[in-house]
């Protein structure tokens, strides 16, 4: 029996000695972003996130099982493209100042992740002013350039072959953005490519799906979809737009993974946006297309959350915290109209609306209708100061992460406008911002009733 514990004893020791070790990412920031201390580190399966200390500092452990594999350190709206090694540890050292990113690396992993931010690499963007051909031409010479960057630095081949590979989609997948830019950017009204530009497209970014885990090549290959959504379409609609995807995802995307991908993404973002707006059709095309069952799953989820937030609907209900630390509810608010604003202090196009909103307060007061603020800040002690510092009007609640209101409203994106009538039922689940001409014609609809 003695003989048994010391032999498993020793094998655990064995073992552990050949153990992958953890691999550790410290993190330090200078220039800290206004009311943010988070910062992540975003793999293919994980996302690793810690707050930054007094020093401004953070270390993050990664799984001991992590491969090494691209990923993304970000901080507030900061990307900062990495690669972890399994036991590389890394440092990372961000300068913040007036938007503009400076970003040094040490420790064992610190070679490539110099190389992956090089200022060639992470400044480069094509020109396109030019006309088809010299698009083309142009990118030719980019991936030749980036690519001889990369040979000088005599990394192992494995990490070598799979650069190339992200160097090549990160190239051309801006080709197919240049119709929308002749059109949109430089105005060329009816402006379309040729044949011959469309023909090269897929060709340039085929279908693999054993890069379906790297950034840029789930990037190239969306772009290319657009390009042909765009394609001949003579007006700015959304829906046709969409549709036109959509044909020709069904008709022309072979592989399923890439298939269910590409469907599950741009059909979820258009009903994330747009709800209800011709879902019936949607949902027939992603059925139809897409086969992953965990996907269709969460789109069915997505789609019946919309289906309660139609007009006319009641409307969820909120029971908040004011800045006294009141407890307000919807119900308390009963026969008046509601003007719901989601947002947060950090959130610059939120901070924008700020005065429009103030001004319809003012010029809704006596009214029949009630402005009431939902902050979505993780730091309650940091709303409060903006609240009362810069004395904002109307109804100012904390909602904080998580809010069960915020979520049954499929709110993704800040600032979020809601409107309610005045027996808490739903007008606009997604209404017009308050700097938007279109918001005074439905709330002076209303108070004239």
């Amino acid at each position: 029996m003695v003989r048994w514990s010391v032999c498993v004893v020793l094998l655990s020791m064995v073992t552990a000695c050949f153990r992958t070790p953890v691999t550790k990412v410290c993190m330090h920031v200078e220039g800290l972003m206004e009311n943010d201390s988070a910062v992540s580190v975003i793999t293919r399966d994980s996302v690793y996130t810690a707050y930054l200390d007094e020093a401004r500092s953070a270390v993050l452990n990664l799984d001991r099982e992590q491969k090494a594999d691209y990923a993304v350190f970000r901080y507030h709206g900061v990307s900062v493209p990495i690669y972890v090694e399994p036991g590389k540890d890394l440092e990372d050292f961000l300068k913040i100042e007036n938007w503009e990113i400076e970003v040094k690396f040490a420790g064992a992993g610190a070679s490539k992740n110099e190389y992956l931010n090089n200022k060639t690499l992470r400044e480069f963007y094509p020109d396109y002013k030019t006309d088809e051909a010299g698009i083309v031409q142009s990118l030719r010479g980019w991936e030749m350039r980036l690519s001889s960057i990369l040979d000088s630095m005599h990394f192992e081949a494995s990490f070598v072959d799979k650069e190339k590979k992200r160097i090549h989609y990160l190239v051309y997948g801006y080709l197919p953005r240049y119709p929308a830019y002749q059109k949109y950017q430089l105005q060329r009204q009816g402006y379309e490519v040729s044949e011959k530009f469309y023909a090269c497209l897929p060709q340039l970014i085929s279908e693999e799906e054993e890069l379906m885990d790297m950034s840029e090549y789930q990037t190239a290959i969306q772009n290319l979809v657009q390009a042909f959504g765009l394609r001949g379409l003579q007006e700015q609609n959304e829906w046709l737009y969409l549709k036109k995807q959509m044909e020709y995802i069904e008709r022309q995307v072979k592989n399923q993974t890439i298939k269910d991908f590409l469907m599950d993404r741009i059909t979820t973002r258009y009903v994330e946006r747009r709800g209800t707006d011709h879902l019936e059709e949607i949902i027939r095309f992603y059925h139809d297309n897409v086969e992953a069952p965990e996907k269709r799953q969460k789109f069915d989820d997505l789609c019946q959350k919309w289906v309660k937030l139609v007009k006319g609907q009641p409307s969820p209900v909120f029971a908040c915290q004011d800045i006294e630390g009141k407890e307000v509810r919807l119900t308390d608010l009963a026969g008046k109209y509601v003007y719901i604003d989601i947002w947060a202090t950090w959130c610059r196009p939120c901070r924008a609306e700020q005065p429009y909103l103030e001004q319809l307060i003012r010029k809704y007061e006596g009214e029949n209708i009630v402005f009431v603020g939902i902050s979505t800040d993780r730091d309650r002690k940091v709303w409060e100061k903006l609240v009362k510092t810069e004395q904002l009007k109307g109804i100012q609640l904390y909602g904080g992460k998580k809010n069960s209101f915020i979520e049954a409203f499929v709110v993704r994106n800040i600032p979020r406008f809601i409107l309610l009538d005045c027996e808490g039922k739903i007008i606009e689940a997604d209404m017009t911002r308050p700097s938007d001409p279109r918001t005074i014609e439905v709330l002076d609809s209303l108070v004239s009733l």
